[in-house]
C-alpha cells in the first residue's frame, strides 16, 4: 500500500476544514485525484483503496475492531452535504477510539477531548475510494509533547488499520 503525505496544516485548522467542508477538503489537496501542489508533511496520511467505496467502509470498520479499537461514532458527510445540493460519491467520517486507552490519555491531560476520539475519513472521487487521517501523534503532541509518545503507538495502529482496509 502506498501512503502519500499532504501539505501541512495546523491540526486545528485542518480538523475544522474537514468538518466544515467535508469530503471536499481532502481531494482539494495534493495526492487526491483533484490534484494541487503539495509539500511533504507528516501530519496527514492519505491512502488509495484497492476496494470500492462501500467495501472500503466495511473493511475499515472490521479492521478497527480487529485492532482493539471501536467505532464510537459515524458522520455521513455525503448525506449531510447533499442538503446543500452537493452530491458526493461517498464521504463518511469514523470516530475511532478505545475507552480504556482514552481513560489513560484523559487522566494525563483532559484537553485530549479536543481530538479524541480520533477521526478516519473515507471518501470516493471518480469511482476511486480513499482513506485519510491526521497522525494521532501530531494531534496529541500539539496538546502536550508527552502525549506524542502514546500518539506514536496509535500512529502504528492506524497505519495497520488503513493498510488492512485499503488492500
Amino acid at each position: 500500500m502506498h501512503f502519500k503525505r499532504i501539505h501541512a496544516f495546523t491540526a486545528a485548522a485542518a480538523l475544522l476544514g474537514m468538518l466544515a467542508l467535508g469530503a471536499q477538503s481532502a481531494p482539494a489537496l495534493a495526492g487526491a485525484p483533484s490534484g494541487g501542489a503539495s509539500m511533504p508533511s507528516p501530519s496527514f496520511y492519505l491512502s488509495t483503496s484497492n476496494r470500492t467505496y462501500d467495501a472500503t467502509v466495511r473493511a475499515l470498520v472490521r479492521a478497527v475492531k480487529d485492532n482493539g479499537l471501536m467505532v464510537m461514532g459515524k458522520i455521513n458527510q455525503a448525506a449531510i452535504l447533499s442538503m446543500t445540493g452537493l452530491r458526493l460519491e461517498g464521504g463518511r467520517s469514523f470516530l475511532v477510539g478505545n475507552p480504556r486507552s482514552g481513560k489513560k490519555l484523559f487522566s494525563m491531560n483532559p484537553a485530549v477531548g479536543a481530538v479524541l476520539p480520533l477521526r478516519i475519513y473515507v471518501w470516493a472521487e471518480h469511482g476511486k475510494a480513499y482513506i485519510g487521517y491526521f497522525k494521532p501523534s501530531v494531534l496529541l503532541g500539539a496538546i502536550n509533547p508527552k502525549l506524542a509518545i502514546p500518539g506514536r503507538m496509535l500512529d502504528k495502529k492506524f497505519n495497520i488499520i488503513v493498510s488492512q482496509a485499503a488492500r
